[in-house]
Order: structure tokens, then sequence, then C-alpha cells
């Protein structure tokens, strides 16, 4: 948990949304960033085989420099 300091008047009103949502603060908060700042994706590239792998032949896939 963290605390964060805001002027009254945001508090309030971070409240008043809340109360209308039937959500917590915490909640409404993560409401709010989920719409307004999405997470980023991640930069790096993942891997989709045509089928499942054996342990051997990911192990093969990683040694011949997957990913770099």
């Amino acid at each position: 948990m963290t605390t964060i300091k805001v002027p009254k008047v945001l508090r309030d009103r971070l409240h008043q949304l809340a109360v209308a949502d039937g959500l917590t603060l915490a909640q409404e908060i993560e409401l709010l960033m989920k719409k307004n700042a999405p997470r980023p994706e991640p930069r790096f590239g993942g891997f989709r085989s045509e089928k499942p792998l054996t342990s051997d032949e990911i192990e093969a896939k990683l040694t011949s420099g997957f990913g770099r």
C-alpha cells in the first residue's frame, strides 16, 4: 500500500466517481488508469509454434539464438 498526496478537490472528485461506480477509491483509480493510460505493450517478441514442441525442440530453438 502506498499513500498518494493529491489536492482535496481531486480526492473528493475521485471519491465521488468511486461511489457513483460502486467501487473503492483504489478500484476507481485503477479503472481510470486502465482507460486512460493502458500498460505499454512488451517490446520483445514472442514465439509461436505450428505445433506443441518437446523440451528438446525448445532447447534447440533457445540454443540456436532465439531471442537475440
